[in-house]
Formats: C-alpha cells, sequence, structure tokens
C-alpha cells in the first residue's frame, strides 16, 4: 500500500521540470517577530472538480521565502517550476501529468515566510479531478433516479428484525425504530423467524424484493414495474425520472444473518427472486399491513425528494468520474436505475441485474454517498475479471488460508476467487471515493473482514493509473504482481496488533 506523504526535491530539481515542489535546504532559523504566515486561498478549491490540466495555486497570509516552500499531494504529483506573483504571496504550479479523472488529490502546504517565521500548521485541502464530459455524457444518458416503497418496506423490515452495528442512527432511521419499537410482537415476530430461517445475502434479498410487485399486494413473479420519480409523495404513481444532462460549469454487503456465498454479478441469484426466499411476498405484504407502512412511507416523502434531487444532479458527475477512472466500456448497460436508500449505514450499496436493467440500491442522507454510489458501478463495470487471471490466482492461494474462515463470516466470501475479486473491489472503489484518514480506515475495515488483497491492489493502482488500458485490462498485471510472503508477513503483523 502506498503510504507517506512527501516525495519532495530542491528548487532545483523543481526547475527542471520533476518531482513535488520542496525546500528542505538552506532553511533560515524561525523568527519571534510578526504573526505567522497561514494559507488565505487555494486553487482549485476545497472539495471542487477540478479539469484535468488545471495548475495549482496558492495564496498566502504574507510574503513568503521561496526557498522554504513544501506542496505535496496524496496520490503523489510531479511539480513544474513553480511561479511566484511579484509580492510573493501567491505561488501557482502545474501538475507534470494531467490530472487522473475521478481522483480524490489530497495537497499539504507548508512554509516560512521572509522574516524566516513558519506556519502553525500544514496547510491541506482536497479536490477531484473533474471527469471529462464523455463520461459523464455516457452515464447521464441512461440514468435514472427513483424510489421505490418496496425498499423501503424490506430496510424497515430488516430493522425490525433486528438489524444492529455500522454507523451512527440518522433521523429517519431513528425515526422508524421509534415507531418498530412501539409495534405488537404479532406483527415482529414472523419478521425475525423468516429473517433468522432464511440467511441469504443482502443482495440476494433485494433481488427477490425487486421481483415483487408493488404494494399492498407484494405478489412475487411480477413485471418490471416503474420506480416512483420525484414527481409526486411516496403513495402515489409514478414512473423514474431520467436524470437530465448536465449543466455546463462500510461495497460490504450486510446482511442480517450471516451470509451464503455472494453470487456473481449477472448470475440468476441476481436477476430473479430466489426460490429460497418463497414466502417473501406475503410476508412483507402482512408487515406492511400491520406497521402502517405506508404512513411511515408519506412521512418520508420530503426527504426522499430531497434525496432525488440530489441523486439526479451528482451521480451523473460521481459515477462518470468513476467510469473515466476504471476505462471501462463505453456502454456497461443500456438502463441504469439508482434507488436511494434513507435507511442505510453510510457507504452501503448493492447491485441488483435485471434482464432490462440494472439497478444500484444506495445508502443517501439525503444528499448522495459517493462510497455507496461507487461501490456497485465497480462491482458493474470489474464484474468480469472474475474466472480471469486464473493461474495467477491459483498461486496466491496459500494468502487465503489465515483468511478463510473471517471472508466467510464477515464478507459472505467463501471461495478465494471471491475473496480476489472483491478485494480489488473494495481497493477501487476507496480509491475513487475518500481520502486521507477516511480512506485509511476504509481499508482497514475491508482487511478485518477478509479482504486480505486489498492493500495490494490499492498500492498496484498507483501503477495502473500511469497506464492506458482498462482497469480490467490491467487485473493480470495485479494478480501477477502478489507477493505471497509479503502478504502473509502482512496479514499476521496486523493481527498481533
Amino acid at each position: 500500500m502506498r503510504v507517506g506523504w512527501f516525495v519532495i526535491l530542491t528548487l532545483a530539481a523543481a526547475a527542471a521540470g520533476c518531482g513535488s515542489v520542496g525546500g528542505l535546504i538552506g532553511v533560515p532559523p524561525g523568527s519571534s517577530e510578526g504573526p505567522s504566515p497561514a494559507v488565505a486561498s487555494v486553487q482549485p478549491p476545497a472539495d471542487a472538480l477540478a479539469p484535468p490540466d488545471a495548475p495549482i495555486s496558492i495564496t498566502f497570509t504574507k510574503p513568503m521565502r521561496h526557498g522554504t516552500l513544501e506542496i505535496a499531494a496524496e496520490p503523489p504529483l510531479a511539480f513544474g517550476e513553480p511561479q511566484w506573483s511579484e509580492d510573493a504571496r501567491t505561488v501557482t504550479v502545474r501538475p507534470a501529468s494531467p490530472l487522473l479523472p475521478g481522483v480524490i488529490y489530497t495537497v499539504r502546504v507548508r512554509g516560512r515566510d521572509r522574516l524566516g517565521n513558519p506556519m502553525a500548521e500544514d496547510f491541506v485541502w482536497s479536490f477531484s479531478a473533474g471527469a471529462p464530459r464523455e463520461g459523464r455524457l455516457r452515464i447521464a444518458e441512461r440514468l435514472e433516479v427513483g424510489m421505490d416503497a418496496r425498499l423501503f418496506t424490506f430496510f424497515v423490515a430488516r430493522l425490525a428484525a433486528g438489524e444492529t452495528g455500522g454507523a451512527e442512527p440518522n433521523p429517519l432511521r431513528s425515526a422508524v425504530r421509534a415507531r418498530l419499537a412501539e409495534l405488537p410482537a404479532r406483527v415482529v415476530d414472523p419478521v425475525r423467524r423468516f429473517f433468522a430461517d432464511h440467511p441469504a445475502s443482502a443482495d440476494e434479498y433485494l433481488a427477490a424484493v425487486l421481483a415483487l410487485s408493488a404494494p399492498p399486494e407484494f405478489r412475487e413473479a411480477a413485471p418490471l414495474p416503474a420506480f416512483q420519480g420525484a414527481s409526486g409523495p411516496p403513495g402515489q404513481s409514478g414512473g423514474t425520472e431520467r436524470s437530465p444532462p448536465p449543466r455546463q460549469q462500510p461495497g460490504s454487503r450486510p446482511a442480517t444473518r450471516p451470509q451464503a456465498s455472494p453470487a456473481p454479478a449477472g448470475s440468476p441469484a441476481l436477476q430473479a427472486s430466489s426460490p429460497a426466499l418463497s414466502g417473501l411476498g406475503p410476508l412483507l405484504a402482512q408487515f406492511y399491513a400491520g406497521a402502517n407502512i405506508a404512513e411511515l412511507w408519506r412521512s418520508a416523502g420530503t426527504a426522499y425528494a430531497e434525496a432525488l434531487e440530489n441523486q439526479r444532479k451528482e451521480a451523473p458527475v460521481i459515477l462518470g468520474q468513476a467510469a473515466d477512472y476504471l476505462r471501462g466500456p463505453a456502454r456497461p448497460v443500456s438502463r441504469l436505475v439508482v434507488l436511494p436508500n434513507l435507511l442505510g449505514r453510510p457507504g452501503e450499496g448493492y447491485l441488483v441485474q435485471q434482464s432490462e436493467r440494472v439497478i444500484f440500491v444506495v445508502a443517501a442522507s439525503p444528499a448522495p454517498d459517493r462510497l455507496a454510489l461507487i461501490r456497485p458501478f465497480v462491482r458493474l463495470v470489474l464484474g468480469p475479471i472474475r474466472g480471469t487471471a486464473g493461474d495467477a490466482v491459483a498461486r496466491a492461494e496459500p494468502v487465503y488460508a489465515p483468511v478463510r474462515e473471517i471472508a466467510a463470516a464477515r464478507s459472505g466470501l467463501r471461495t478465494w476467487p471471491e475473496v480476489v475479486a472483491e478485494s480489488l473491489f473494495e481497493a477501487a472503489a476507496i480509491r475513487l471515493a475518500l481520502s486521507g484518514e477516511e480512506a485509511q480506515a476504509a481499508l482497514r475495515a475491508g482487511y478485518d473482514r477478509g479482504l486480505i488483497l486489498v492493500h495490494h491492489f490499492t498500492a498496484q493502482l498507483a501503477d495502473y493509473e500511469r497506464s492506458t488500458v482498462p482497469l480490467a485490462a490491467y487485473y493480470p498485471t495485479m494478480m501477477a504482481a502478489v507477493d505471497n510472503d509479503l502478504e502473509l508477513r502482512r496479514w499476521a503483523e496486523h493481527r498481533r496488533n
């Protein structure tokens, strides 16, 4: 895994056009005269979308001593010679190569003013490289957003069955839990028994739920319905709204019980209701009536309408960035539906494939959750890697032994190829969605769930980003680079700590 912040050369090296910008030599001793210098503004701004050729500019509150400037980025960037304003307050550097679409860059700056006073603390900010217009439009042309009372009923039932862990409660979850606490046992107990007796994965449950008819009937083997759009409140009929073109300007797969082995994307288990879940429709119909879900659904209407509006604006941008980073097929799907789930936990995103469309069920707050959106998209685009690079996967199988039980219990993964694929999916999703300590925490969480190659793939993504091939095509190279001894030592050290 790539670690560390500063890969810094002297200004003389930077003048030659390579390396990060730095001044590690010739720094005068600090002076106590006057206030410490600070950063007044930056370009690109914090949390902005920057074009691939964007320069980085920092304006300070005081004139700065040029030779003391240090600028570094994660992931690492090489910069050309810094350009200073006449008053020595603003410096501009240009990355030696274009910024990568979909990547979050975090930049750290330090330096001293002309009197030698150091900055009181490093200044750190992050921004994203904007996706080229092609990737964003490819997604926007076939993206729809909607909300679905069947899913809402299912996630309320999951809470009723005792789903725990993973996140702090959001307001809607808290309100639903309070309502559930008032329900009589005759309403809640059948739901708990069903989930206890049917320990399928969350993906399988969602595929089954989305094969049912609309409430209150929840008939099984129903035709594909139109999802409700933002034009009316929950409880009214309505079609899914297609996202308009943009204006010019913890994929873990949690389940209520230990999961069965997850089915690959495109398998029958993700395309149709599983026979193992027969009876889910009548159960949800009974729960819908007994728990008065219709009233809960109506009361959530404002929040869901806001979530849909936010998804329409931001999902094409987020998924466009991911599409360009992965360099996937120009038309990964003919129809993509995003269904926000306001009862979900942060980062929770699911992929369900049907014959005519692909559905992402993603956590929202109601603002879009980048990780929740990107996780199922990565699984969709990289799904074809399953079954490839077989020899390299087999050579790395000794790494599987220490995580076999953990991966099965915590991630529902029961074979080595599944652990390998999920490790890459998670590494790529985190790379695209998070930065800094958030990314490191997510990687540690994935590692703790048995994704033993997640750190390896994170490091390999740095090499992939310097290539020009799609990530799916680069995967065999990444697998060939697995060092079994290194990964076993890394895991042993992790367990000791």
